[in-house]
């Protein structure tokens, strides 16, 4: 019971500082929690494109792998055709054996009894039978009928001998095909086992991607609103109140004028996911001064996450200028600034992949290009 009740006063600690306003946040704070959250969404999306790609080529493999039971399941299916005519086969040649088996054994008997015949009338052989003829006529009708005796005796027991042997081969070829048909028969039935199962595993692994990529999706969702919330808090801070009337902004980085990315959606050149660069990149020499595009009010001079080493100036009408990667700042926060005053030295701290100088310009908390404010609306 005492367990449960610290567990609820904990749970409701836990409740009461989730509620608590971000007005008791510094505007450091607010930024750094804003950043950070921006770097778990970075990383939530390259996870997302992952699992994205990983469900793809999950699917692929699944339809490759219903394929392959497919085929393996006609191959089934010719096998057990096979067996079953090769079964049917062995049936026709067991009666075919059944009736060859009948015939030896008829005419083992006829030649049995004849044996038992001349057994019984010993005194009766072949030459008696030819001594015993009236004349030459009948002896060579006796000759050639001992002859035929003779012949059909030898050829009786050669077809005996052939119908013997035709039955053995025919015994040993047909069990012979009979077992490597279910030979075949069983390998193919496990390989549409191991196939199923395989199927059934990547099914799952299906299932596990699709349930990731919804609670990225929602983390996602959750992180785009907690960081709306944190930039309306951020935007409530801004110091200065009254309209913009610092006219067109001078240009950050003096003396170097080339862009190499610009404000919109691009491949980000380090998370390799599509999103929103919400400023413009000047290189420049680290060390090479950045300077206020405007007069305003320092809001944040610090590490901010991915940004580096920034600066930010609020120049009142709900415009505030961002100076990202810088190697060092020259300001600190709530110190007044005015147009062309060095502020930073460019570098390339945080997330960067070369020495440059980000610009932001935000109104009321949202990116906008930074161009037309450069060069005057």
């Amino acid at each position: 019971m005492k367990k449960r009740i610290i567990a609820i006063l904990l749970i409701g600690i836990f409740l009461f500082s989730c509620s608590v306003s971000g007005a008791e946040k510094s505007l450091n704070d607010l930024m750094k929690e804003r950043d950070s959250l921006k770097e778990k969404r970075e990383e939530n999306q390259k996870n997302m494109k992952e699992t994205k790609k990983n469900i793809s080529n999950v699917g692929e493999e699944i339809a490759e792998l219903d394929k392959q039971i497919n085929d393996v399941s006609k191959k089934l299916g010719d096998a057990e055709e096979n067996l079953t005519k090769i079964n049917a086969d062995i049936g026709k040649v067991k009666k075919q054996l059944e009736k060859s088996e009948k015939n030896i054994s008829e005419k083992t008997d006829t030649f049995n009894s004849r044996l038992r015949v001349m057994y019984k009338n010993g005194n009766v052989g072949y030459l008696e039978v030819l001594l015993s003829s009236a004349n030459i006529r009948d002896f060579l009708q006796r000759k050639d009928m001992i002859q035929s005796i003779v012949n059909y005796d030898k050829n009786l027991l050669k077809y005996m001998k052939s119908q013997r042997d035709i039955i053995q081969t025919s015994k040993t070829k047909l069990e012979a095909q009979r077992a490597s048909a279910e030979v075949v028969k069983n390998e193919i039935k496990s390989n549409k086992k191991d196939l199923e199962l395989a199927s059934r595993s990547k099914g799952d692994f299906m299932k596990e991607l699709s349930s990731n990529l919804e609670a990225q999706k929602k983390f996602e969702e959750q992180c785009a609103e907690d960081e709306k919330r944190i930039q309306e808090e951020i935007s409530k801070r801004q110091v200065k109140t009254g309209p913009y009337s610092g006219g067109v902004m001078g240009w950050p980085v003096p003396g170097h004028s080339k862009i190499n990315s610009g404000f919109g959606y691009r491949i980000h050149p380090i998370y390799n996911v599509k999103k929103l660069h919400t400023g413009i990149d000047i290189p420049a020499p680290t060390g090479t001064k950045v300077v206020a595009a405007a007069d305003g009010t320092v809001i944040f001079a610090g590490s901010l996450g991915g940004y580096g080493k920034a600066v930010m100036i609020d120049h009142g009408g709900g415009i505030v200028t961002l100076y990202g990667h810088n190697s060092s700042l020259l300001v600190s926060e709530g110190e007044e600034v005015k147009k062309g005053q060095g502020i930073a030295k460019a570098g390339n701290t945080g997330t960067a992949t070369g020495s440059h100088c980000h610009f932001e310009v935000r109104v009321n908390g949202k990116y906008v290009d930074p161009i037309p404010y450069l060069k005057g609306k």
